[in-house]
């Protein structure tokens, strides 16, 4: 992918097959969680990739993610092992969802 990140003009719907069991997973974490979600959704379905990077000019662009929300909702889903973080000093962390896409007894 080029670094076309940020051309995109304005996001206002979430892109890409949403599963209940994925929305309803991350709904229980709060609004937070729900935005990154929705973040996340959308730029793979623009990027075609499973890993995403989330930065915060888009996030609170097309979504209202803080930087500070976008932590704390992070912090929680990947201690309940809904999402993979790949994480490097001064960069977005990279981003990719595990939690299955429905629940299996």
């Amino acid at each position: 992918m080029s670094n076309k990140d940020h051309d995109y003009k304005g996001v206002y719907f979430t892109l890409g097959p949403i599963y209940f069991h994925q929305f309803n997973s991350f709904i229980k974490h709060g609004v937070g969680a729900m935005k990154l979600f929705q973040y996340i959704k959308t730029k793979q379905d623009l990027t075609k990739k499973s890993w995403v990077k989330v930065d915060n000019v888009n996030a609170y662009k097309w979504f209202g993610l803080t930087s500070s929300t976008k932590w704390r909702a992070i912090k929680k889903l990947e201690q309940d092992k809904l999402i993979e973080v790949k994480r490097k000093y001064g960069a977005s962390p990279q981003i990719k969802i595990i939690c299955p896409r429905k629940k299996i007894n």
